[in-house]
């Protein structure tokens, strides 16, 4: 029973933010501008929220203090690229497209996991891999600019899903290490002082208001944290990579019915389910 609520939990969170996220994106914003302002912003209130943590685990250091502060960089470096990258390319990308796009994660994970933490990686998931690919060439067709070139936005938003699987991976990591709590605010901390020293390096300004921000935050730590009860009740992170991305059909159809984007649909349905069969190979 905790599986099936961490389950529906996720799926509900999971596609109520990026749902959000590409709302105020195109309605709030018309020059795309701060950014990475915002990305420090909604990882502030991410970090405030994971003190609550300590109510589900302990809180407690254990292990290397070296492997845990490379553990840590890695998170938070990957981490804040992720956050810059596809905050920026949310404008320009739909948000089924982007959802489906980021979902290039899964296969990063599947291979980072089982490379560093002794889980499998079958041929069923190499062509898995496959499918997806296939899967978002299909549904790219605004994006291209050749045969397999893609504008800068597909590009960002694919470079976001790669850095989220990295970090995703080295955030597992931690929390085998050192536990589910301390392991998982080390890597939301870290992503957020990284993107506080980019916000101040970059000067960038925050334009959203203070209403728009508070809910974007709290929506964005609900997914966050939809995913680490997930991860912790299930317990195999390529398992639940797998699972978890049909919420990439969820939200195509929640955005050609609350966001309007209703453009070349029959060929954006047929690239999610490619991917999605291709994702669930991966579990």
């Amino acid at each position: 029973m905790l599986t099936l609520l961490s389950y529906l939990f996720y799926f509900v969170a999971a596609s109520a933010s990026p749902l959000q996220r590409r709302w105020l994106a195109t309605r709030k914003n018309a020059n795309n501008t701060g950014q990475i302002n915002l990305a420090f912003r909604v990882a502030f209130i991410t970090v405030i929220l994971s003190l609550l943590l300590p109510i589900f685990k302990p809180f407690y250091f254990q292990g290397s203090p070296l492997a845990l502060i490379v553990l840590t960089l890695v998170s938070g470096v990957f981490g804040a690229g992720y956050f810059i990258s596809f905050y920026t390319a949310q404008k320009y990308v739909e948000a089924g497209i982007s959802t489906l796009v980021n979902n290039i994660y899964t296969p990063i994970t599947i291979v980072l996991a089982t490379l560093f933490l002794n889980e499998k990686l079958t041929t069923i998931q190499i062509l898995g891999t496959a499918l997806l690919l296939i899967g978002m060439v299909i549904v790219s067709k605004k994006h291209r600019i050749g045969t397999f070139k893609f504008d800068k936005y597909f590009m960002l938003m694919v470079l976001s899903g790669i850095m989220l699987g990295v970090s995703l991976t080295a955030e597992r990591a931690l929390q085998k290490t050192t536990g589910f709590t301390a392991g998982t605010m080390l890597s939301w901390w870290s992503q957020c002082a990284l993107l506080g020293i980019a916000t101040l390096v970059t000067g960038n300004k925050n334009e959203y208001t203070k209403k728009d921000v508070a809910i974007t935050g709290v929506l964005r730590f609900l997914q966050s944290l939809s995913w680490v009860i997930l991860i912790f009740s299930v317990g195999n992170l390529s398992l639940v990579s797998a699972i978890t991305t049909f919420k990439i059909v969820i939200i195509f159809i929640a955005a050609a019915i609350f966001l309007k984007e209703r453009e070349d649909l029959p060929r954006k349905i047929i690239g999610s389910l490619v991917a999605l069969a291709g994702l669930l190979l991966m579990k």
